[in-house]
């Protein structure tokens, strides 16, 4: 088994797959684990809210408060949330 977590920990290390054989059989195939997928999911979410927070940037402030102002006010009130 140490052999086995040595070549797991060269697999980490190189981040490249590493075939197992016995005798020129393939027999497993260890990849190295994706860990940064969170980091660029987040990445990727923080890109397109300031992609769309960019597309408000040609509004006229004013112009834009009195519209979310009208809004909110044509609108009827919702009942308070209960947890």
């Amino acid at each position: 088994m140490p052999d086995l977590v040595r070549i797991a920990e060269e697999v980490e290390a190189t981040r490249k797959p590493r075939e197992l054989r016995r005798e020129n059989t393939p027999l497993a195939l260890l990849t190295p684990v994706k860990k940064k997928q969170a980091h660029q999911a987040k990445s990727k979410a923080m890109k397109e809210a300031l992609a769309l927070a960019d597309t408000w940037k040609d509004l006229p402030s004013d112009k834009m408060e009195e519209d979310l102002d009208r809004i909110r006010h044509s609108s009827k009130p919702t009942s308070p949330l209960e947890l």
